[in-house]
């Protein structure tokens, strides 16, 4: 997201924007829930959520709505502000803020301090991946589960930007790519995505997370979840996990086993 978005759009077409992006985190809060509710030990209405690299809060305050208590984690300043703004405008004594970096996070007081923990479309821009699954873990308690959802390196159409095969390239020729379609400047910052081996890999390196790829709670919230090839695709999953390999993106949900 643009951080000086906010302030460049006349103010009518901020507003449509708002009004989408909240209704969508409705149905992304609703989603996060419904997935991991079934491997949570108590209900989802008493769980402390931690939302890392939250944007603008709009997922976030919705899940504030439908649990104990949200900590948002966002590094952008400009994003934060916004964020803040929005929850005092909705009135959530429930949902706290706060400018920090994954890399700031999961340790001293924020260790076993939550039930959940959602890296939602995060992953793929931290370039010290093992590091923000360490913190994830950390500030988990046992039982605590994680939802992480991450487009999946070498799906054919790259997800930030909609062009072909961007994430297949090397930094400096899918750079140029970018440019030379007007879409975009520098793709360093969304050029994280793992693919299926790394992103195995990763969750090995966190034995105390029993972790596995799993498929949306309720796929008719899922972005496409209402057509047949989208419920094809999910069912061929369900039959098949290798097939995750080729998935447009990745969701797992680890749970932290009891120490």
């Amino acid at each position: 997201m643009d951080p000086n978005e906010h302030t460049a759009l006349p103010e009518y077409e901020r507003s449509l924007r708002m009004v989408e992006r909240r209704r969508l985190a409705t149905g992304f809060a609703k989603q996060i829930a419904l997935t991991t509710a079934p491997f949570l030990d108590r209900p989802f209405a008493d769980c402390r959520v931690a939302d890392l690299g939250c944007g603008y809060g709009y997922t976030a305050l919705e899940l504030a709505g439908m649990c104990r208590e949200v900590v948002g984690i966002e590094p952008n300043a400009a994003l934060a502000a916004e964020a803040t703004r929005l929850a005092e405008e909705g009135g959530a004594d429930n949902f706290t803020f706060r400018v920090q970096g994954i890399g700031e996070f999961g340790h001293g007081p924020d260790s076993g301090a939550f039930d959940v923990a959602v890296l939602d479309n995060v992953l793929e821009h931290l370039d010290d991946q093992p590091d923000a699954l360490e913190r994830i873990s950390s500030c988990l308690r046992p039982g605590g589960v994680a939802y992480i959802l991450v487009p999946n390196r070498w799906w054919p159409i790259e997800a930030h930007y909609s062009l072909p095969f961007l994430a297949w390239l090397p930094l400096p020729l899918a750079n140029r790519y970018l440019r030379l379609s007007g879409r975009g400047q520098d793709y360093t910052d969304a050029s994280y995505a793992p693919g299926y081996l790394r992103m195995r890999k990763l969750l090995a390196q966190r034995p105390e997370l029993d972790a596995r790829f799993t498929v949306p709670g309720d796929v008719s919230l899922a972005e496409g979840g209402g057509s047949r090839l989208y419920a094809a695709g999910v069912a061929a999953l369900r039959r098949f996990p290798l097939l995750w390999a080729i998935s447009k993106a990745f969701l797992v949900v680890a749970v932290k086993k009891p120490a």
